[in-house]
């Protein structure tokens, strides 16, 4: 039952934020953090492979989290 909830449920979005103002914010996707947590840290963005930066994550409107976070966070993989 939870592989089912977890399909219909809608992945975080996440920006790689520019390291200067100015820049271009890119869009890399939409994620499902990993299983048993309800949100990304920095070791798990690290992980998928994403660089050092600041990330802007988007969490969906519905989910077990929804009145424990924000819906945007910042989230900084060090290098």
């Amino acid at each position: 039952m939870t592989e089912e909830l977890r399909k219909e449920q809608k992945g975080f979005k996440i920006w790689l934020n520019p390291p200067k103002p100015g820049g271009v914010i890119r869009f890399l996707g939409e994620f499902h953090p990993p299983a048993g947590q309800f949100f990304f840290f920095p070791k798990d963005l690290a992980a998928m492979g994403l660089g050092p930066g600041r990330y802007s994550v988007l969490a969906p409107e519905s989910g077990p989290y929804r009145k424990l976070l924000k819906r945007w966070q910042s989230v900084v993989v060090s290098g």
